[in-house]
């Protein structure tokens, strides 16, 4: 970027060029040096500018005209699920599940709605804004991908897996309410070329599997040591009156569980 002019510096070069014979005129002088430092604060200006709207620094409406000329806006439509009346018995279940006391309409008679979310958070927009820059200079490679999740989510993202036309990317943490909110616009924004699925595990850093850096049998716990109790909720206490604590359990890792968080879909 080119350095904004100092203050008077303009002014003094071109009052420097006066002719001699007009140097002994103080009103012409002050006059010429008044226009001109008009036009220096302008130009001083118009060079500043440029500041404003850097994406490290911009906030609020700054970071807002940002967004829109990189294509990506605080504002988006995603899909909104309507909630349907039923039982709630496979926690996996993509739609709201309601009951007998809430609104909610039978599974077959209402259409899928759309809503609409804004990112207010600046700091949650830059992010995206970010990753967009490697998205608009189509930047495909493995190597921008895993800067890319690392600017969302944190150093200890990481891409799963990838192959056959899709890739499984882990956020490596549980997301913060914010990011929940937003889950549907990260397939928009990542630099993943056309026809290649973008799935999510939000599970465990280390799933299930065999060789190095993968998880094995038993090594998640799944409970820990309590007090055992009597029927009535009693603890059972030991001849010298310590609790008697069970052992912990372990359980298997958790598989990879790609989910399809529909981008563009429901």
């Amino acid at each position: 970027m080119a350095q904004c002019p100092v203050d008077f510096q303009a002014v003094d070069q071109r009052l420097a060029r006066i002719l001699t014979q007009y140097r002994e005129s103080p009103k012409l002088l002050h006059l010429i040096r008044s226009y001109l430092r008009q036009v220096e604060v302008i130009q001083q200006a118009i060079c500043n500018l440029a500041s404003y709207f850097d994406l490290d620094t911009a906030v609020g409406d700054q970071l807002t005209i940002l967004g829109k000329h990189m294509g990506f806006p605080r504002r988006h439509c995603v899909c909104s699920t309507q909630p349907v009346f039923g039982f709630d018995c496979n926690p996996d279940e993509a739609l709201t599940i309601f009951g007998f006391c809430a609104e909610a309409n039978w599974l077959a008679c209402s259409d899928v709605g759309i809503a609409y979310v804004t990112i207010n958070d600046d700091e949650l927009y830059r992010k995206f804004l970010r990753v967009r820059r490697y998205q608009i200079q189509a930047y495909f490679d493995r190597s921008s991908l895993n800067t890319a999740i690392r600017t969302l989510w944190g150093e200890q993202a990481m891409i799963m897996e990838h192959g056959r036309g899709r890739v499984i990317l882990a956020p490596g943490r549980p997301l913060t309410t914010a990011e929940q909110a937003v889950v549907q616009l990260y397939p928009r924004v990542l630099p993943v070329p056309l026809g290649i699925a973008v799935r999510f595990h939000f599970g465990s850093l280390r799933p299930f599997g065999f060789g190095e850096g993968w998880g094995g049998f038993c090594d998640r716990p799944s409970l820990t040591g309590n007090a055992i109790t009597s029927e009535d909720d009693q603890e059972i206490l030991s001849e010298d009156g310590q609790q008697i604590m069970a052992d912990g359990m372990g359980a298997d890792s958790e598989w990879i569980c790609p989910v399809d968080v529909r981008a563009y879909d429901c």
